[in-house]
């Protein structure tokens, strides 16, 4: 059976999601350019402080390369994730943590993203976690904070075992994870380097103000079933309503300091760029015209909605966040 791609319900300043759709200072933002590459054409870093350049690192804790499995017991409760660490390690390499729809789980999550192929190109290490096993496999976030700690657990095993900077760590993920990652921004902004949102975003002015200001790329479709992109009731008949999602792209822009008024470009027939300026830390946001509930440039799922191939959201999140490091 097709899982429906719900998003978890989070009790907040009265806004709650529950979905299921069909399926499932900066001056210039630094992606500005053609998206229509190949994630071919990432290459590791190769300045002096690159991890082209860097020692060799051997994992501990079972996290050898290539994707294994993992455990860790957080208050009392086992969850999984998956790893993945690219052909000879090094010293002080990034970490993406990547989070799934509902329903879903860690493998599907490496498999849509393709995260694991950039991160042997690259040269990162991947953390695909699995969501709290229940009826339906989902995150808790927004003022709950199981995942939250979770994630950080992972973080640290993954730094302290896995030669990861501790500087360099990111988050994304898509519909719930998406909400997941959003979460992180408002949560533990602290924490993170840069953030990669799909098919759903949000920001809680009383929840999301005080976070220390970070790096955000947005990826939407316009005919996104589950997550309306102008806004309105979410999924099949929940009653909820989310704001359209580029005035959410809009409010973390003013989060992070950026000037009214974004700049569009039109890089593709279904790739539209929308970008601020002024930035303290870029934001900015792909219309993926036509596009469904889906992860841009992966394998194509009709079911959740049309799947773009003109734009690849992980080689997009990954080029924005070094641009903006200078990895």
């Amino acid at each position: 059976m097709t899982p429906c791609r719900y998003v978890a319900t989070a009790m907040l300043a009265a806004l709650a999601f529950s979905a299921c759709g069909d399926a499932e200072s900066v001056d210039e933002p630094a992606t500005a350019r053609d998206p229509s590459s190949t994630s071919s054409e990432i290459q590791a870093p190769t300045s002096s402080a690159g991890l082209a350049l860097a020692a060799a690192c051997t994992p501990g804790s079972g996290y050898e390369p290539g994707t294994t499995s993992h455990q860790l017991t957080i208050a009392g409760a086992t969850r999984e994730f998956l790893v993945h660490v690219p052909p000879e390690p090094v010293t002080e390499m990034p970490l993406v943590v990547s989070f799934h729809f509902a329903g879903s789980d860690m493998h599907h999550q490496m498999r849509e993203t393709g995260w694991d192929a950039l991160a042997d190109t690259a040269r990162f290490v991947v953390a695909t976690p699995n969501g709290i096993d229940s009826e339906l496999r989902q995150w808790s976030f927004l003022g709950a904070p199981e995942d939250v700690a979770v994630t950080d657990a992972i973080v640290d095993d993954l730094v302290a075992h896995a030669c990861v900077d501790a500087d360099q760590v990111y988050a994304s993920g898509i519909s719930s994870g998406s909400a997941m990652t959003t979460s992180l921004a408002c949560q533990a902004s602290d924490r993170f380097a840069g953030f990669g949102l799909v098919a759903l975003a949000y920001y809680i002015p009383p929840f999301c103000d005080a976070a220390p200001v970070r790096p955000i790329i947005i990826f939407h479709g316009t005919d996104d079933a589950s997550i309306p992109y102008e806004g309105g009731t979410v999924g099949s008949g929940s009653g909820r309503v989310v704001e359209p999602v580029e005035e959410v792209a809009a409010q973390w822009a003013q989060h992070n300091g950026c000037a009214p008024g974004p700049t569009e470009t039109q890089f593709d027939t279904e790739v539209v760029q929308v970008s601020w300026s002024g930035c303290v830390e870029p934001v900015v946001f792909y219309r993926i015209v036509g596009g469904g509930h889906t992860w841009p440039g992966a394998a194509a799922l009709e079911e959740f909605g049309h799947t773009t191939s003109q734009i690849s959201a992980s080689d997009e999140m990954w080029r924005f966040w070094t641009a903006v490091s200078g990895s």
